[in-house]
């Protein structure tokens, strides 16, 4: 009885693809934005750059000083 079998190096290359995207599919790798959670913004502006954290649920700045509280798209274009 004559056993057909594949070269070590393919069974490998396929664990090695089927694990990378095991991987991705298990770390959720997309480019959806965290809901929930904070996020940073950095606009520029007259050489000047301006950091905003804000949250991601309600679309507030959570720090930024005076403008705290504020949406976001209101004091991006100051």
């Amino acid at each position: 009885m004559n056993t057909m079998s594949l070269p070590r190096s393919v069974v490998y290359l396929w664990i090695g693809l089927i694990s990378a995207l095991a991987l991705m599919v298990l770390t959720g790798a997309g480019g959806e934005a965290p809901i929930g959670r904070y996020q940073m913004e950095i606009v520029s502006r007259n050489n000047f750059a301006d950091i905003f954290v804000m949250d991601t649920t309600t679309g507030v700045v959570k720090y930024v000083g005076k403008d705290e509280g504020k949406p976001f798209e209101q004091i991006q274009g100051k």
